[in-house]
């Protein structure tokens, strides 16, 4: 089972509108199954019926995600027991899509049971509109649906605030296998699945609005039981930054390419971010550039010729960084490879269409290293679209909605890669050379509790699962500070919620990382100045809470927090200054039946409430050094003015459970500075190469957390992959 924490799988009210139908006649007792459409694949129901009810049921959904899908199920199998009709099964809040996959299916086991046939699907002809929940918080995927001699003929998507190419992969791919198979269980698109199943839920929005019962387009897509091999030079596996500079270097060097990536589109988590750490490109050197906003100076105009940044400083800055007790955590020719290579590699990058702004400060930064993408992420998909025509017209090929699944060896050596396609084709590709840019292990919940200890919510692709890296391990490979601390930058609740207005279902959100409340870790113990929590709350592990007394609830309630409280992504707003919080109450009692929010009557009953390693005591003493005079963390004491301290003796208390969301993880393979794979011994593994945050772990010290001078993790990815794909075309008989 995938162990992926999908963010929009934890919307609260996002249904799917799916039809529960129920069975009118007399239930005969027998054991009866039917299959749904979830969130990530089939679900299955299979009941036992006993005098007209249901006496014993299983849920299986193995492609659920396990902390969302897969716990509604475990709810929803005890719900089940003793009902007669799928109505009387109430949704699990944060995982509708699974919930009603669940009910569709129960109504189906109890048609039968009721003796009655599955009717067909009647779809009457004409143009119909609809409108469903994808991955965009505060905006529905509108489509339109035309039906023509009872079939779906086509689906077009209207308005809506998906990423680009997501759901252009969705337009491209899952809205033509839903016209030929005339089914709603055609698979969603890896790497696109919210905005999937936003389509998925729209259609069957515009077909119900219209009084159509679609209960019935929910047949199964068979398997192919087909086989294809591909004889190449050099594969790449992951399409995501640094597999699309590792492609083009190696096309570009004359080698035989075949590129793949499990999702159904080009560009991974790399499409996402903001841009790259570009130091010193000699095309920004070269030029004057006005109104430049230099961290150290000022705004001023730049001279053609005069260096942006002091390279060799921030060298020094970074080895020092991660140099602990004395010894060198990093691998210094890498740091030097980022910050010496990145540059020249934007500009390269410039030639095959990318365009980068002048670059700046991160976030307050010294380091003016940072060039974010021309067009604020809106053209980003179309730079690396123009990529992947460029390494096509350079004889490049490459296979989308292909997942690799281990290393194929010889002697030693990686002579290739299996993979598998969406439809069951098994893939076999035979190479030289193995260049792997799969994106590290975010996306497995597994493999973070293995290697970092807990398990992170992620903001990120969900494809990037580690799944060639264990390849790797088991295979030989060695380890580079695999354990560090995931990539974080933002917190937000552990649950979104989406059934209030925009301003009601931020409350949460801006609760969890203001800087005027108290925060406490999974210990119960204050840990940080509020004023910081967004970008360090991962040092601490992967949730905390933010705890109110009754009288702080009054407060926000009549008046609100005195300045604004939001987040850099999932945010439908956020908490706006001033602005009296009138449906606090409310919001709270959702999220108390959605499971991350806790109201008690004590600091010892609401220590009891959240239970594992939460201290009542380490909490009371919490609560008692939280003060404006002297505090440990040294919040400023106008932080306090609003809301004050927490009451050490109050009605109640609530508490918001938080989490630092991650893009990625840091740590993974060891590499040379020829990103060659090295095995446990230090020797290099033939043939095998490793680029991204495959390996990024050689620039750090497993004991620091990622740095912050601005786009190291996608210049690495930019110039590990560039630099293997060029190494690896250059040594294809080595």
């Amino acid at each position: 089972m995938k162990n992926t924490k999908r963010v929009l799988a934890f919307l609260v009210g996002a249904a799917m509108m799916l039809p529960m139908a129920s069975a009118e006649g007399k239930l005969a007792s027998g054991n009866y199954e039917a299959t749904s459409q979830g969130f990530g694949g089939a679900v299955t129901v299979k009941v036992t019926v006993t005098d007209g009810k249901v006496t014993a049921a299983t849920i299986t959904g193995d492609k659920e995600t396990e902390t969302i899908g897969g716990a509604a199920i475990k709810t929803l199998t005890e719900k089940l027991i003793g009902v007669s009709s799928a109505d009387e099964v109430d949704a699990v809040a944060s995982a509708t899509v699974t919930s009603n996959a669940v009910k569709t299916a129960l109504a189906d086991c109890l048609r039968q049971a009721a003796g009655e046939e599955k009717a067909e699907t009647a779809l009457v002809d004409g143009v119909y509109t609809g409108e469903g929940r994808g991955f965009n918080l505060t905006q529905k995927v509108q489509v339109t649906v035309e039906i023509k001699d009872g079939k779906i003929v086509s689906v077009t998507v209207g308005d809506n605030g998906e990423t680009m190419g997501m759901i252009a992969a969705v337009e491209e791919k899952w809205i033509p296998r839903v016209v030929e198979n005339q089914s709603l269980a055609v698979d969603a698109i890896c790497g696109a699945t919210a905005s999937s199943n936003g389509v998925r839920a729209a259609v069957v929005n515009a077909l119900e609005s219209a009084g159509m019962d679609v209960s019935g387009m929910y047949k199964a897509i068979p398997k192919v039981n087909a086989a294809e091999e591909y004889n190449v030079d050099i594969v790449v596996v992951g399409m995501g930054s640094s597999g699309t500079t590792a492609a083009l270097a190696a096309a570009e060097s004359g080698a035989n390419v075949l590129a793949i990536d499990k999702a159904g589109k080009w560009g991974g988590t790399g499409v996402t971010t903001s841009g790259p750490a570009n130091v010193n490109a000699p095309s920004q050197v070269a030029s004057e550039i006005v109104d430049w906003k230099d961290p150290i100076n000022g705004v001023h105009t730049k001279a053609a010729g005069e260096q942006l940044v002091d390279a060799d400083a921030l060298y020094a800055t970074w080895t020092d960084y991660t140099t602990v007790d004395g010894a060198q955590g990093a691998k210094p020719e890498l740091i030097a490879k980022v910050i010496y290579e990145s540059g020249e590699t934007c500009d390269w990058l410039q030639s095959y269409g990318f365009e980068f702004t002048p670059a700046v400060g991160f976030v307050g930064g010294k380091w003016a290293i940072f060039s974010s993408y021309v067009g604020q992420k809106q053209l980003t998909e179309s730079f690396f679209a123009k990529a992947y025509d460029r390494y096509t017209e350079m004889g490049g090929q490459y296979l989308l909605e292909t997942e690799a699944t281990e290393l194929i060896m010889q002697d030693g050596k990686a002579v290739g890669v299996r993979a598998i396609k969406a439809d069951g084709t098994s893939v076999t590709i035979n190479a030289k050379a193995v260049i792997l840019c799969t994106g590290g292990f975010a996306g497995s919940d597994e493999m973070q509790e293995k290697y970092i200890g807990q398990a992170y919510k992620l903001f990120g692709m969900s494809t990037n699962d580690g799944k060639m890296i264990e390849s790797a391990i088991e295979n030989g490979a060695a380890t580079r500070a695999i354990g560090m601390y995931p990539m974080s930058h933002f917190v937000a609740p552990t649950v979104i919620t989406t059934q209030f207005s925009a301003e009601d279902n931020d409350i949460p959100y801006g609760l969890v990382c203001t800087a005027e409340g108290m925060a406490v870790n999974m210990k119960g113990e204050r840990f940080i100045n509020e004023s910081s929590i967004a970008m360090n709350a991962f040092y601490q592990g992967n949730h905390f809470y933010y705890v109110y007394s009754k009288e702080q609830i009054d407060i926000l309630r009549a008046q609100g927090l005195s300045a604004n409280a939001s987040g850099r992504y999932l945010t439908q707003g956020g908490i706006k200054a001033d602005v009296p919080l009138t449906n606090i109450d409310t919001v709270i009692d959702a999220g108390i039946e959605a499971g991350f929010i806790y109201k008690a009557s004590s600091l010892d009953e609401l220590a009891a409430q959240i239970g594992g390693d939460f201290s009542a005591d380490a909490l009371k003493a919490s609560v008692a050094g939280y003060n404006p005079e002297n505090d440990a963390f040294g919040k400023d004491a106008g932080k306090f003015e609003r809301l004050g301290t927490v009451a050490a003796d109050s009605e109640y208390y609530v508490a918001f459970t938080g989490a630092p969301y991650i893009y990625s993880t840091c740590g993974g393979l060891d590499v040379n500075k020829n990103l060659q794979v090295l095995d446990t011994n230090g020797n290099v593994i033939p043939g095998l190469f490793a680029c991204g945050t495959d390996s990024m772990g050689v620039l750090f010290n497993e004991d620091k957390a990622y740095t912050n001078y601005g786009g190291c993790a996608q210049s690495y990815c930019f110039v590990s992959g560039r630099d293997a794909g060029a190494y690896a075309a250059a040594h294809l008989e080595d």
